[in-house]
């Protein structure tokens, strides 16, 4: 689970740097609008998509703790059991 961790955040922060706004007055010319438009709209759709894999890591992640939370008590049991089989003979 700790690599989903490790995912999330460097995803979050690769978005959160994109995102800043360094202050400066955009270009005027229509080449640099439009390459910067074309560039926001790439942006855009990869922290879409980001998200999206983010979105199913955790899904994942979850769904697989849950099975394990569920195997747990018939795990423990069989071991009880075993132990106590062992401790008889």
């Amino acid at each position: 689970m700790n690599k989903y961790h490790v995912l999330l955040v460097a995803t979050m922060a690769t978005l959160g740097l994109s995102a800043c706004d360094n202050g400066e007055e955009p270009a005027t010319d229509e080449a640099t609008t439009a390459s910067q438009s074309s560039m926001m709209d790439s942006l855009e759709d990869a922290s879409e998509d980001a998200m999206e894999t983010i979105e199913e890591a955790v899904e994942e992640a979850s769904d697989s703790i849950n099975e394990v939370m569920e195997d747990l008590p018939e795990n423990v049991e069989e071991d009880l059991s075993g132990a106590a089989d062992k401790m008889m003979k």
